[in-house]
């Protein structure tokens, strides 16, 4: 496939050195998904060496039969996306997120169109980095095929009740498991039976976007570890320890 005569919005999400001079880029484009090619002549100080870097907006055209494309032309589309600190950091981790769970070729239009935007949230140190975070994992899940869902109960088919406490298997989805007296238990009650155990109205808060109930963002935080886990595989993610680092 080969894109030379019309240029493809695309993002680089990793680079390694490749031979003397050249270097290996996985890119995530618009229209055709994530790929490598190579680009030739770009290390040591070289033409387009600070363009192609994580975070900035790029056009750029290919060539190649091969699953190994070569880079033909590359041009900035706008200015870098400047992240810095646990922002920065975020930034990792979404690119991780994209280099593991996204097939070769496989286009992901609105998913490319939410990580600029979700990009440019972090980049606004007015902006919680939480919630941003949080969306685009559930678009992410929606869109490679293992999206959640959190209002219904996957075993009997009923809405997830507020007073439940619900056992999540990431394979399968929420089933209910017995009905709690109060919406807010002890803290750590339910989650000292283990790290899936999640209360109804956990669920449906984070169904709504709702972050700031207490309790809820970091309930959201442990059920996306969960379910990206038999995606992601034992490998663990190096974006992580750098958060704990």
């Amino acid at each position: 496939m080969s894109t030379e005569l019309k240029p493809e919005p695309a993002f680089v999400l990793h680079s390694r050195p490749y031979r003397e001079t050249s270097a290996l880029i996985d890119f995530f484009s618009r229209h055709h998904g994530r790929f490598r090619a190579v680009a030739k002549g770009v290390r040591g100080g070289k033409k387009n060496s600070l363009i192609l870097s994580p975070y900035t907006p790029l056009l750029i055209t290919w060539a190649g039969k091969s699953e190994l494309k070569t880079l033909r032309h590359v041009e900035s589309s706008g200015l870098p996306i400047l992240l810095q600190g646990d922002r920065l950091y975020c930034g990792f981790y979404l690119n991780e997120l994209l280099l593991r769970l996204l097939a070769d070729h496989d286009a992901h239009t609105n998913l490319f169109d939410q990580y600029l935007h979700v990009l440019s949230k972090l980049a606004n140190n007015e902006i919680p980095m939480e919630p941003s975070l949080r969306t685009f994992e559930f678009n992410l899940l929606d869109d490679i095929g293992y999206g959640l869902v959190l209002d219904t109960d996957a075993e009997t088919g009923d809405a997830v009740v507020p007073e439940g406490c619900y056992w999540f298997d990431p394979l399968v989805g929420f089933s209910l498991k017995e009905i709690t007296n109060t919406l807010t238990p002890a803290p750590n009650t339910l989650l000292s039976k283990g790290a899936n155990w999640f209360l109804g109205n956990e669920l449906l808060a984070i169904n709504e976007g709702n972050f700031d109930k207490p309790g809820v963002a970091s309930a959201a935080k442990r059920l996306m570890r969960i379910a990206f886990q038999p995606h992601i595989g034992n490998a663990p993610l190096k974006s992580r320890a750098l958060f704990k680092k």
